[in-house]
Order: C-alpha cells, then sequence, then structure tokens
C-alpha cells in the first residue's frame, strides 16, 4: 500500500490550539466561556503540549535548514511607526511605548520582535511577533503580550507558549544573525492587560499551571522560564495616553495580577 506523504505544516503553531482545546475539553481557547468553568486536568501540561506540537512542526517543516532565510527574528529594535489606519488600542499603545523608548535613548526596549518568519513554506507565520521586550539585566529579559480589548486570558497564554516554545528550538540551533535575545538565561513571559481584561475569570489556577510547566521546559536546558498575569495601569488605558516621560513611568509601575505566585 502507498502511503500518502504527511503534508507540510503551513505553520509552526499548526494544531496548537487545537491540541489544547482537546486536553481542556473545550470547544475553543479563544471562547471566554471556556474560562467560566476551566478545569485543567492533573494529568495535563499546557506548557510540554505545546512545545510537542511546535517541535513536530518544526521538524516536518525542516525549520532548522531555513534559519537564515530572515534576518529579522528574534531581533532587539525599536518599531515606533504606525499605519494611518491602524486604530486597534492595542498596536497604538505598543507603538507609543516604542516611540517614547525611541526618543528618550532607551534601548533596553523592543517590540514586534518577529519569531518564526521564512521558517517554514507557509506565509502565516511571517507576521507572528511577540509585542514588547526588556530587557532586565544580564541575559535576562522579559517578553510581553499586550492586550487592550481582544482575545481572552487562556488565548494569550497559549500564545506566550508558543512563542516560548518557539524560542527554545531556535536557540538550539541560533540564525547567523546571533540575536542576543537567543542567548538569554533568564526569560519572564508575561501578559499586560487592563484590570478589565482579568476582571470575571479567576485566573490563579491557569497562571500557576502555566508557570509549572514553563519551569519544567526551561530546566531541562538549564533555564529559567517564568509565566504571570500583569495590570496595565488605568492612565495607559485611557483614551488620552500620557505624555512621553509619563507613559514609560506608568508602564513601568505595572504590577502583578496575583502578587502572591511570583
Amino acid at each position: 500500500m502507498i502511503e500518502t506523504p504527511t503534508p507540510l505544516p503551513l505553520s509552526l503553531l499548526h494544531g496548537v490550539e487545537a491540541a489544547i482545546s482537546d486536553a481542556l475539553g473545550i470547544a475553543n481557547v479563544r471562547h471566554r466561556s471556556a474560562l467560566h468553568s476551566l478545569n485543567i486536568p492533573d494529568d495535563v501540561d499546557l506548557a510540554a503540549t505545546i512545545y510537542a506540537t511546535i517541535a513536530a512542526n518544526w521538524q516536518a517543516g525542516d525549520a532548522d535548514a531555513n534559519k537564515d532565510r530572515s534576518r529579522q527574528n528574534w531581533r532587539w529594535t525599536l518599531q515606533p511607526q504606525i499605519g494611518a489606519e491602524n486604530r486597534s488600542p492595542g498596536v497604538v499603545l505598543e507603538r507609543a511605548i516604542a516611540s517614547a523608548c525611541a526618543a528618550a535613548g532607551r534601548t533596553d526596549w523592543a517590540n514586534q520582535i518577529p519569531v518564526a518568519s521564512g521558517l517554514v513554506l507557509g506565509a502565516s507565520d511571517g507576521r507572528r511577533a511577540i509585542d514588547l521586550g526588556q530587557r532586565r539585566g544580564e541575559r535576562h529579559y522579559e517578553l510581553i503580550e499586550l492586550k487592550i480589548a481582544s482575545d481572552t486570558p487562556l488565548f494569550v497564554a497559549v500564545e506566550l507558549l508558543g512563542y516560548a516554545s518557539l524560542w527554545l528550538l531556535a536557540r538550539k540551533d541560533p540564525p547567523a544573525t546571533r540575536p542576543a535575545l537567543l542567548a538569554a538565561e533568564r526569560v519572564d513571559l508575561r501578559v499586560l492587560a487592563p484590570a478589565a481584561f482579568y476582571a470575571s475569570f479567576d485566573l490563579r489556577g491557569l497562571e500557576r499551571r502555566v508557570g509549572e510547566g514553563l519551569t519544567v521546559l526551561g530546566n531541562r536546558e538549564g533555564l529559567s522560564l517564568t509565566f504571570a498575569y500583569d495590570v496595565l495601569p488605568a492612565a495607559l488605558s485611557a483614551a488620552a495616553l500620557p505624555v512621553r516621560d509619563d507613559l514609560l513611568h506608568e508602564v513601568e509601575q505595572r504590577t502583578a495580577l496575583h502578587s502572591d505566585q511570583r
């Protein structure tokens, strides 16, 4: 019998949402209703499930062979420009932060950090990027997904676990550009959103389980990986943003949703 070849993945994140939905027994990780009765079985490791799914896609798509097709992956730069038609609150705030950092000569911040451009033949990964990053110390970085009025706390946790998996895989065989971010030894993954984004959910269990899974993944490579939900200061959720210096001050005053879990 002639076997049908397995189709090549068009995205390194192909199947991730389905795998997590199946593991949690929910219809879709994007549905807010899933969080109201979320129960994570003891034998489910969200981080490991996502890493295994992406690693399989990485191998099937021969991503290692394509690591130098783009020189942009894991770059550390500020991209403050924004299209006139893009008025998404999250994008507006992200670019305002980047603009304030650029004006202040800050190099410890970056935004729109590509993670998978050119690694597989499909075009769907070319726009995948981490919203914000801050260098916190020697080989210590914080990677932030900014959410204002879109998605859910579960979906963004899955999103960040996907980016963490891509980072772990990329650092095993770095591209020729040798991005400093791939040499990090500690990476803190953070969701940054207004208090209202979290208000109707009990997220302690989800935050803890995601963090535990990341810790295990990191320990296998001799690295430190953490996860938490952070609260965006109210001034940055308003329609009118503070002036540049005040804006940066507000960003750096962000607080943990559950300070006792840090």
